[in-house]
C-alpha cells in the first residue's frame, strides 16, 4: 500500500491537471423562448466558448458561407438595414477578387496588390456591428413581438424603448428593468453593459439620454451555476459565443474588471409586477424627454488589413 500511494498521488494530479469546465447547455424545452433562440444560433455558429473578457478570439473565426448567410439575415431581420446586408455581400465579393488575383505572365511584380486580404475570417465583417442586430433576429426567431423587443441596429435603441414603455406604463410592458446588483439575472433575461469611455452607473441615467448615442451591448442569459452566469451574445470577438461571467454567492452578476464594458442593466420579461415597484418605475417617466434626440448616422466603414480585436 505505501508502495502505491506515489503511483495514486501522480494519477491524482493528472486528473486535476486534465479537469474540463462544465459542458456548455445544450437547447432544452424548457428554457425561455430567446435562450432557446440564442442556444441555437449559438450551436449554428461552432459552440465557442469563453471566460469573462478574454483577449483572445476564439480558435475558428472562419468565414464560412453557413456563417456569412446567417449574418446577412440578423441584418435583414432589422427593418431598413437590408442595405447593409448587399454593402456585406459585395465586399465579400471584392475580397474574393482580390485573393483570385493571379498577375498576367510577364506583368511588372508591382501589379499584385500589396495586401491580399482573404475571405475566410469572419472579421472582415464585424463592420458595422452585429451584436444588437442579433438580438433583434432571435426576438423573432422566439416568437416575442416587434414592438416588445425591437429589431434596431444598435443597442440603445430599442433599450430606450423598452425602458420608456415600462416607466410610462409597468403593467403593461413587456419587459422590466433592474440594476445587476438588485437580483439574479435569469434565464431569457438580457444582460446589459455600457462599452462607453465614460459608462453610466446606474441604468436610470439612461432615461434622460433617450435616443442619444451611447455605445451598448447586451447578451442573452441561457443558465445560472454557483458562481457563473452565462450568456450568449452577437459580435462577441466577430463571433456568436457563450460567455461565463463570475457570480456572487446570491447569483448576481459581479461587475466588470476596470477597462471592460461595465454592467449596468437587466432586461426581464414582465410576469408580474407589484403596486410597489410599478410605483417605483412610475415614478421616473418624467426623466424620459417627450421627444427622441436623434442618432447619429453610422459611418460607412471599409474593412482593411487584419481583423480587428474586439
Amino acid at each position: 500500500m505505501i508502495a502505491l500511494r506515489p503511483v495514486l498521488l501522480a494519477a491524482l494530479m493528472l486528473g486535476a491537471c486534465t479537469a474540463t469546465p462544465p459542458a456548455p447547455p445544450a437547447p432544452d424545452e424548457r428554457l425561455p423562448p430567446l435562450a432557446r433562440a440564442a442556444l441555437e444560433e449559438w450551436e449554428a455558429w461552432g459552440r465557442a466558448v469563453q471566460e469573462g473578457w478574454p483577449d483572445d478570439r476564439p480558435a475558428d473565426t472562419a468565414a464560412t458561407p453557413a456563417r456569412f448567410e446567417r449574418l446577412l439575415e440578423y441584418w435583414y431581420a432589422v427593418p431598413g438595414n437590408s442595405g447593409v446586408a448587399r454593402r456585406l455581400q459585395n465586399r465579400r465579393a471584392g475580397i474574393a477578387s482580390y485573393a483570385a488575383f493571379e498577375p498576367v505572365e510577364g506583368e511588372e511584380a508591382e501589379a499584385a496588390p500589396a495586401f491580399v486580404p482573404t475571405a475566410e475570417d469572419i472579421g472582415y465583417y464585424a463592420s458595422p456591428a452585429w451584436s444588437a442586430a442579433f438580438i433583434g433576429f432571435v426576438a423573432r426567431r422566439a416568437g416575442i413581438a416587434e414592438e416588445d423587443l425591437p429589431a434596431m441596429p444598435t443597442h440603445a435603441r430599442y433599450i430606450d424603448r423598452m425602458l420608456r414603455r415600462a416607466v410610462e406604463d409597468p403593467e403593461g410592458a413587456a419587459w422590466l428593468p433592474q440594476a445587476p446588483e438588485d437580483a439574479p439575472p435569469k434565464p431569457g433575461d438580457l444582460l446589459c453593459a455600457d462599452r462607453s469611455w465614460r459608462p453610466i452607473a446606474h441604468w436610470t441615467q439612461r432615461l434622460p439620454e433617450r435616443g442619444r448615442f451611447r455605445p451598448m451591448h447586451c447578451d442573452v442569459v441561457i443558465r445560472l451555476r454557483p458562481g457563473v452566469v452565462e450568456a450568449i451574445g452577437g459580435n462577441v470577438a466577430d463571433m456568436v459565443v457563450l460567455r461565463r461571467f463570475p457570480a456572487d454567492a446570491e447569483g448576481r452578476v459581479e461587475q466588470a474588471p476596470p477597462g471592460r464594458p461595465q454592467f449596468v442593466l437587466v432586461l426581464t420579461p414582465n410576469a408580474g409586477v407589484s403596486a410597489e415597484r410599478a410605483a417605483e418605475l412610475a415614478a421616473l417617466a418624467p426623466l424620459v424627454p417627450a421627444h427622441e434626440a436623434r442618432e447619429p448616422a453610422r459611418r460607412r466603414t471599409v474593412a482593411r488589413g487584419k481583423p480587428r480585436r474586439r
